[in-house]
This record gives structure tokens, sequence and C-alpha cells, in this order.
């Protein structure tokens, strides 16, 4: 409970994203929801989340594993059993639990579409794409920091970057957004109870 209340600003942003996207998923179907984001389009917030959506790619998330390793062995360890429990259950969940989830008629609606704003080399999967791997991954490490961090106005900042993450998967048109409400959740759920279970056999 104690964890819960250090980490309301957290808690408070990731909440806000889930409900939001799953109110949106519910409300609205998959291609009309990403034609409304779709109608957003600019040339100068692609670019900058085409830069946000590679954060949560090896590039970035091992040097940033090495660093804590390094610097503090405990919360490097944390954050790397979580990253590597939260990666193997999207792998699960993509090619055994989810691996006939076919993309509705819709992805052919969207790519028929001389309208509908495709940013060039941006191929919506159709299979193999819930939930998001990238979002996953995105709040998994982002949350798992901010629950380390003394300093909770950072970890919500941090909470907001992987929110804009996520949301660059629906914006630049690689996932719907229900992959996205089910990343987040996987990666929180993934990151908050490693953190419960590990937090006083590492000291965190």
């Amino acid at each position: 409970m104690n964890t819960i209340k250090k980490n309301r600003g957290p808690l408070v942003v990731f909440f806000l994203f889930f409900f939001t996207g799953l109110i949106f998923s519910v409300a609205y179907t998959k291609v009309e929801t990403q034609y409304y984001f779709n109608s957003f389009y600019h040339p100068a917030s692609s670019a900058v989340f085409k830069f946000i959506t590679h954060l949560a790619e090896g590039w970035f998330t091992v040097p940033l594993l090495i660093f804590l390793f390094v610097y503090n062995w405990r919360k490097g360890l944390y954050i790397g059993l979580a990253y590597g429990i939260a990666s193997l259950l999207v792998a699960v969940l993509k090619r055994f639990v989810f691996a006939n989830f076919k993309r509705p008629h819709g992805l052919k609606q969207l790519i028929e579409d001389e309208n509908y704003n495709w940013l060039k080399d941006v191929e919506m999967p159709s299979n193999l794409s819930f939930p998001s791997g990238h979002t996953t991954v995105a709040f998994c490490i982002f949350f798992s920091l901010a629950l380390i961090i003394p300093n909770k106005k950072v970890g919500t900042i941090l909470v907001v970057i992987a929110v804009l993450i996520g949301f660059s998967r629906t914006y630049l048109s690689y996932h719907f957004l229900m992959d996205l409400v089910a990343g987040s959740f996987l990666g929180v759920a993934t990151a908050l109870g490693m953190y419960l279970i590990l937090k006083k056999k590492l000291k965190l």
C-alpha cells in the first residue's frame, strides 16, 4: 500500500492512458479510432514520434540496463528481470495465445484508402501484433524506473514518456489502440509485480 501511495503520480498517468484508451476501444471500432488519430497527421509531429517510438528498442534499452547494472546492480537486476519477463510474456501472447488473432477487414480498408496518411516504410502487421511489444517494454522499463527513483516528479515524467512511446505506435499506424492498452497494462503489471516480489530481497 505504501508503494502505491508513493507512486501516485506515475500511476495516475498510467491509469489516464489505460482507461482513456479502453473507453475509445469500447466506444468505437478499431478503424474509426485509427481514422480519428490519423486526422491529426502532420509531418513535424510524425518526425518526432518516429524518433520517440524507437526508445523502446534495444539500441536504447540495452545501454540503459548496462548503465543501471554498473550504477546499482540491485536496481539493474530488478529492471532487467522485469524487462525480460515482460518481453517473454509478449512473445508468448503473440505467438501462442493470440497467434491466430487476425486483423479485421478494416486494415484492408485503411490500406486501400488513398486519403489515409501512411508514413513511408510503415506497414501495420496483419497478425502477431497483440499486444504491442514496444508499448509493453516502454511501460515496463519507465514505470520500473519510476518506482525506484526517489523523486516521484521525475518518475511521473518517465511514465509520460512511456505514454508518448505507446501513443506513437498508433499515431504512426503500427498498431491499433487496443494493442497499446493491453501492452501498457502488461508492462505496468510486470514492473509493479516484480518490484513487490524483489523489493525486500534486493533492498530496492
